[in-house]
């Protein structure tokens, strides 16, 4: 149970290993979820095969064609496909020890027709645990009220965030400009021929992803994770998609330009995460790792950054609805 980025009361959060489909209130349209387990596919006529976050790019012509994976057709009006990062940095978790001369993005986090998300934590010395009215499963527990939120570490949380840049897919036109904006900002990059300046940046976007409290087969415990921070995404999604639909009938559809222009012109609705980097993998740090690190905007590690429901609504409000009724 953590509080920090949505601008929510906090609540008690369930959380199933994936993957799921969520249909909450009146929400018809589908939701998908990607995860580290696969894939599972829901009235969708058109055979996906079995998918895992953790299949390289490079490996994709051994199960599916790359052009299949990364075409439009897996992009439908009423679905929102998001998928989690990875949790073992940009070197991926077939090179735990660095031992390759590039960076391994996985697949579908790479793809610019999911919504990827990374994973952040509360910085542990500045934490504060002080909620007024704690829910019940927090009795007993250090549950979060504040604290400086970052990307996730393997020195606290014992993973690092999957970002980088795809091998197969070029920079879309929706994240252009926020691309361009990082790898000219002056903050440090591996070296030229580790990652594909000119592809598709991920993650899109960041949740809490550490020392998340849930309630599994009648016990609380924490879990962390690419894994959990997607869920938490896509719960907020949920709310806003069920939103429009409830008021135009219409669901969002594909949300990567959306989160895009909406971080553009209204950057309340995104906490922005300017500390921390996903140099190391899961087995830690070696001299051979390399990765990128946080900066103001978006950046490879948590994207535009975790969102901010409230401001995120608002926007949905004064600004998207009106297009959606014309």
């Amino acid at each position: 149970m953590l509080k920090g980025g949505f601008g929510l009361k906090p609540t008690q959060l369930g959380y199933t290993d994936l993957p799921l489909t969520f249909s909450p209130l009146k929400l018809f349209h589908k939701l998908f979820l990607f995860h580290t387990v696969g894939m599972r596919k829901t009235n969708v006529k058109m055979e996906l095969g079995h998918l895992n976050v953790n299949n390289l790019e490079s490996t994709l012509n051994n199960t599916l064609p790359v052009s299949t994976l990364n075409s439009k057709k897996l992009v439908f009006v009423e679905f929102l496909l998001l998928s989690a990062s990875g949790d073992s940095g940009a070197n991926g978790r077939t090179d735990p020890d660095c031992q390759e001369n590039h960076l391994n993005p996985p697949y579908p986090a790479a793809s610019p027709y999911v919504t990827a998300v990374g994973a952040t934590q509360i910085d542990q010395s500045s934490g504060v645990a002080n909620l007024p009215n704690p829910p019940p499963g927090c009795l007993g527990e250090a549950c979060a009220s504040g604290g400086y939120e970052e990307a996730v570490s393997f020195n606290q949380a014992r993973f690092a965030s999957g970002g980088g840049f795809s091998f197969v897919a070029g920079t879309p036109s929706y994240q252009k400009s926020a691309v361009a904006t990082y790898l000219a900002s002056g903050v440090a990059l591996p070296p030229s021929g580790y990652y594909n300046a000119a592809g598709r940046g991920f993650p899109d976007v960041a949740a809490f992803g550490s020392n998340v409290l849930i309630s599994s087969s009648g016990s609380l415990e924490g879990v962390g994770g690419t894994s959990c921070s997607a869920p938490i995404f896509a719960g907020v999604v949920t709310l806003l998609n069920d939103y429009v639909i409830g008021k135009t009938g219409k669901p969002l559809g594909f949300l990567n330009p959306l989160l895009y222009t909406m971080a553009t012109q209204c950057p309340g609705c995104f906490n922005d995460i300017t500390k921390g980097d996903n140099i190391c993998t899961e087995d830690g740090c070696s001299s051979g790792c390399y990765g990128f690190t946080c900066t103001k905007g978006w950046d490879p590690v948590t994207g535009l950054g975790t969102p901010h429901y409230p401001n995120m609504l608002n926007y949905l409000k004064t600004t998207v609805l009106k297009e959606k009724k014309h």
